[in-house]
């Protein structure tokens, strides 16, 4: 007989486990034998589950991010960067030579985004709202009313002209697309664990209605395979820019009658126990 390493035997172990998981996205939508696996075989919360099912449901998410920041990058970084004009900083001071204060503003928006005014006295803030003012020894940004100010002082020499910025917003926006999905991922996690908690403790209704006493983890683990169809259909609407006035209550319906499902498809084929007649799985 051939004996596999622990390394060797652990990596098979993670490859049939992962062959389960994609298994049981598709058995979800109709498998009572799946549920019935998943509550008295499976191990666990069902967490991990659910986070290897939106580690590929989150991916769709991110390239529509992608997306709408290369629309931002065309509508109005672009419209920004060929606004602008070239900015020289000499010994702490900026220096441009256009009529001042010069005033940028956001396509379809009336408020000005970005104002240059390096004289002596320049314009008041009561005169120019901007999120963005360049004034001769500092640069002054106000995020959503956090203001905070960047002298100039400590830069010698410095110039920055339309091919640069052009630049340095494709090298931004070629990083932050990949990294958008960490954080959409997080939240979508964090978002789906908590509707698997809070599902899990209404699926206790559904267990007493069915005479079927079940732990709460067992409830837990099934409840986080019964979101599945919800899950992908969701992001199926999503991908394909489909959206109506109630789709989050379908949503919450289908998932509520997938779980209903699952705790059904444990309590068929088990022994009634008198005089209780509930069944423990």
């Amino acid at each position: 007989a051939v004996k596999l390493s622990p390394m060797v035997l652990r990596r098979k172990l993670n490859v049939l486990y992962l062959l389960r998981c994609w298994q049981a996205v598709y058995h979800s939508f109709f498998s009572r034998h799946l549920y019935q696996e998943v509550g008295r075989q499976w191990q666990g919360t069902g967490l991990g589950y659910l986070f290897l099912l939106l580690c590929v449901t989150t991916i769709p998410m991110t390239i529509q991010v992608a997306a709408l920041l290369d629309t931002m990058k065309s509508t109005y970084i672009q419209h920004v960067i060929e606004r602008l004009p070239d900015l020289h900083i000499e010994q702490g001071q900026l220096q441009t030579e256009v009529e001042q204060p010069f005033v940028i503003q956001l396509p379809d928006e009336e408020a000005p985004f970005l104002v240059i005014d390096t004289r002596h006295s320049p314009a008041s803030a009561a005169e120019f709202v901007a999120p963005v003012v360049l004034q001769a020894d500092r640069m002054i940004i106000d995020n959503q009313g956090e203001v905070r100010s960047y002298p100039f002082e400590n830069i010698e020499h410095f110039q920055l002209d339309k091919a640069e910025l052009y630049a340095w917003s494709d090298k931004l926006i070629a990083i932050v697309k990949p990294l958008a999905y960490l954080p959409l991922l997080g939240g979508e996690f964090i978002y789906r664990a908590l509707q698997a908690v809070i599902y899990a403790v209404g699926g206790l209704v559904f267990a007493a209605w069915l005479k079927v006493r079940l732990p709460y983890g067992v409830l837990l683990r099934v409840t986080c395979v019964a979101l599945t169809p919800g899950i992908v259909l969701a992001t199926l609407l999503t991908w394909f820019g489909i959206s109506f006035g109630l789709m989050g209550m379908v949503l919450f319906l289908l998932s509520q009658g997938y779980l209903f499902f699952a705790i059904q498809s444990l309590a068929q084929g088990q022994d009634r126990t008198p005089p209780e007649d509930i069944l423990e799985v």
